[in-house]
């Protein structure tokens, strides 16, 4: 893994945790919206990763420099 596709990877495990952390914070603040926010939340995180999948295949196949 060269040092292009690592930092997409640590891009993309920051961005997954402060999704989860904004989720988190909307469920406890409204509690009664807890069962509709959590499906959102991971569908979210599912989104945000597939997105993030092609600049993590292209930064992969960046030669080294």
């Amino acid at each position: 893994m060269n040092r292009a596709a690592a930092v997409e990877l640590i891009y993309l495990a920051i961005a997954l945790v402060a999704t989860q952390a904004v989720f988190r914070a909307a469920i406890w603040s409204y509690p009664q919206g807890a069962d509709s926010l959590e499906p959102v939340s991971w569908a979210v995180m599912l989104a945000l990763l597939a997105m993030s999948v092609p600049a993590v295949m292209k930064a992969a196949r960046k030669p080294r420099n």
